[in-house]
């Protein structure tokens, strides 16, 4: 009877993955054949890939607006005094509405007890949480293992990319303020990768000819610091190889 009734069972369907099944990540893991995308939620990759541009067009306003926002005014102070307001409002007009109630002969019910009582907007689903974290528990583990790869010089091709880029960021932030500056990443979160899917060809050429490039000044530069090395015979031969 308990095979009969096992057999009987419904197969769950399978889950999302969450955190919990996030890959692990090693240094014998090549990033290069690896989808990071995978990692975004379906939403996310819409918005940014401008699947339906005025949805698209509205977060990137809105996000630039908020960062434009937080250069006069403080987003603390901003919130607090909305709240402030909103709910000095609704005490008003709730307890001003009871007494008019009362003094009609009415009954005396809240007017927003519907919403808060009854209403879904105002409670989280539980499995829309859980997927949630565990799209960003994915995102944040996959950041943190490529930048440990990057300090902890898994490719110095790679690292020194990366020490490039930081130092661009970092002489940026001397022109720019940092509302200016998150400004700029915003615009090109949203507008690098529709470009990048719209000229794929185009860019994968340039990026393959700047890399080509990029290889041999490496590789002369590590031939002419084992020759030195050499020299002054601060290695045997074979001890420092070009990547």
């Amino acid at each position: 009877m308990e095979q009969e009734s096992s057999l009987k069972d419904p197969i769950p369907a399978p889950r999302e993955r969450s955190g919990s099944d996030s890959p692990k990540f090693g240094l014998e893991n090549k990033t290069d054949s690896f989808d990071h995308s995978s990692y975004m939620s379906p939403r996310l990759k819409s918005i940014l890939l401008w699947e339906n541009p005025k949805v698209s067009a509205a977060h990137l306003a809105g996000s630039l607006a908020i960062v434009s926002l937080c250069r006069w005014v403080s987003l603390l102070n901003l919130t607090c005094g909305l709240l402030v307001f909103g709910i000095t409002g609704s005490f008003l007009y709730v307890n001003g509405l009871l007494l008019f109630n009362r003094v009609t002969g009415k009954p005396a019910v809240r007017p927003f007890e519907k919403y808060y009582q009854h209403s879904k907007l105002l409670n989280v689903e539980a499995e829309t949480l859980h997927r949630r974290v565990s799209y960003a528990t994915d995102g944040l583990n996959v950041i943190l293992t490529e930048l440990a790869k990057v300090v902890l010089i898994e490719d110095n091709k790679r690292s020194l990319k990366f020490i490039g880029i930081f130092y661009v960021i970092w002489t940026l932030r001397t022109w720019f303020s940092t509302t200016t500056l998150l400004s700029i990443i915003l615009i090109s979160l949203f507008a690098a990768p529709r470009l990048y899917l719209d000229n794929q060809a185009l860019i994968d050429g340039h990026v393959a000819k700047t890399n080509d490039l990029v290889q041999g000044h490496l590789n002369t530069a590590y031939s002419k610091v084992e020759q030195f090395a050499k020299e002054k015979g601060l290695m045997k031969k074979g001890d420092i190889k070009s990547e």
